[in-house]
């Protein structure tokens, strides 16, 4: 059974907007115009530990947010292919309930949660990676696996498959399975 990994945020539901949101409150003075660009640097205006902070406290109220519409059908899909789904995402151990919780709560179809803030420890036994991040997905094309994504500003114009929303990302998906990109079954 092939192996993929799905991101959470920015995969599953949309979570720019709330953290955001969460910069907004923390410093307004912050260029949320700019991030929404797709530019990347707090240039010192946010500390790390504060940002992981916010991040901890957006993932422990993860049952407050609903994910993309499409996102069960697609893991379904996933599923009814015969992948074993990872999910995966760079959050903390601590929020593993929350998120568990929150994965239950939409009936999405998964086999391992894995969190942590390097993915791709994942990768060696993978077919592929959904994901936005920049970092994820260099990884995963310098590993040789499939990758792709949703289209964000921050991801944009990289050299990744990335498209508009989960259902594109499917077909891609199927397109890479008839490709002889991993031959798994008809996904």
């Amino acid at each position: 059974m092939k192996k993929i990994i799905v991101d959470i945020d920015n995969t599953l539901w949309d979570f720019a907007p709330v953290f955001f949101d969460a910069l907004s409150r923390y410093d307004p003075e912050i260029p949320i115009h700019a991030l929404r660009r797709g530019e990347t640097r707090l240039k010192g205006q946010v500390s790390r530990e504060r940002i992981y902070e916010m991040l901890r406290a957006i993932h422990m109220r993860q049952d407050d947010f609903e994910p993309y519409p499409e996102a069960r059908r697609f893991l379904a899909s996933l599923k009814n292919a015969g992948f074993h789904i990872i999910i995966a995402s760079h959050r903390d151990e601590e929020t593993r309930d929350a998120t568990a919780r929150w994965l239950r709560k939409w009936q999405f179809p998964y086999d391992e949660l894995h969190l942590s803030n390097d993915k791709s420890v994942l990768f060696p036994d993978s077919w592929a990676v959904i994901d936005d991040s920049i970092w994820t997905l260099d990884k995963a094309a310098e590993a040789g696996i499939i990758r792709t994504g949703l289209l964000n500003a921050w991801n944009a114009n990289r050299g990744h498959p990335l498209f508009p929303d989960l259902m594109e990302v499917l077909q891609y998906l199927r397109e890479q399975c008839r490709c002889g990109g991993g031959a798994q079954g008809e996904v």
